[in-house]
């Protein structure tokens, strides 16, 4: 999926087979959107001799069991290059791996002559731009994918409170003392009936402090009521970080019991 303007919102509605995926195999990573700025660079100018050394240099990161790896290339030349690639914090390194040999190949397919590019798979990011941007928070360009269906209990509006406190009390949890450079990524089961569990998970680049974190995780937790109010399922995707959460498991999940929440 190709979009001319990077500044614009999408809403991204797939199908629950396809969207409610719990592992994608390691040689078949899950795209889910691309952007590719409308901001082009002349063919053997030095801005594309700077990014085919950045995209070699993620390339060979990538195979040395690196989850997380930003660079500049061409820093002190006159169209530097800026870029990074993020796993998905509970991915195996196997997965990571594939996953980046798979954005690069589809970066030069789809997007070879743009100085901006954002590209996302399930199970990660990589991005570049002829600006910094290893220290900023990025909110756009930005989608959302939605389950279909709606929660039909009466007990709705109890739900969106407890999703939205919930959302807010684990990225605060990741944001708190975690140095530069860590992995940035939590994840959490509540309880909400007998027969329901609520799976949350939520991530940003570890490029980023934990202000930065907290700010990109708000932002994109503020859009929950407004984009995905009392759907079963909704991932929020920006540059810098993402939330989502599901009525089923679609993260490897560690031996721990799951939280009750509140009476619903």
């Amino acid at each position: 999926m190709n979009f001319s303007n990077p500044f614009s919102l999408h809403i991204v509605f797939l199908s629950m087979l396809s969207f409610l995926s719990l592992n994608s195999h390691a040689a078949d990573p899950f795209l889910l959107n691309q952007v590719c700025a409308n901001n082009t660079f002349s063919p053997n100018s030095i801005y594309q001799s700077n990014l085919n050394s950045l995209l070699s240099s993620i390339s060979s990161n990538a195979t040395q069991n690196l989850e997380f790896y930003n660079t500049t290339s061409g820093q002190n030349t006159s169209e530097p290059v800026y870029g990074l690639y993020d796993c998905r914090g509970n991915v195996t390194i196997q997965v990571c791996r594939t996953c980046e040999v798979a954005t690069v190949k589809e970066i030069k397919n789809k997007c070879s002559r743009e100085k901006i590019v954002v590209i996302w798979y399930d199970e990660c990011l990589l991005r570049y731009s002829n600006r910094s941007f290893f220290s900023t928070v990025d909110e756009k360009p930005r989608f959302w994918l939605l389950n279909r269906q709606n929660f039909t209990d009466d007990k709705f509006e109890l739900f969106n409170k407890l999703l939205n406190m919930t959302m807010i009390d684990l990225a605060r949890e990741i944001s708190s003392n975690v140095p530069i450079g860590k992995k940035k990524f939590g994840t959490k089961e509540v309880i909400i009936s007998a027969f329901q569990i609520l799976y949350y998970i939520v991530q940003y680049t570890p490029n980023l402090n934990s202000t930065g974190c907290n700010s990109c995780l708000l932002a994109a937790i503020n859009l929950l009521s407004w984009c995905c109010s009392g759907k079963l399922g909704c991932r929020i995707v920006f540059p810098s970080c993402n939330i989502r959460y599901q009525f089923h498991p679609f993260y490897r999940m560690a031996a721990t019991a799951p939280t009750p929440s509140p009476e619903l």
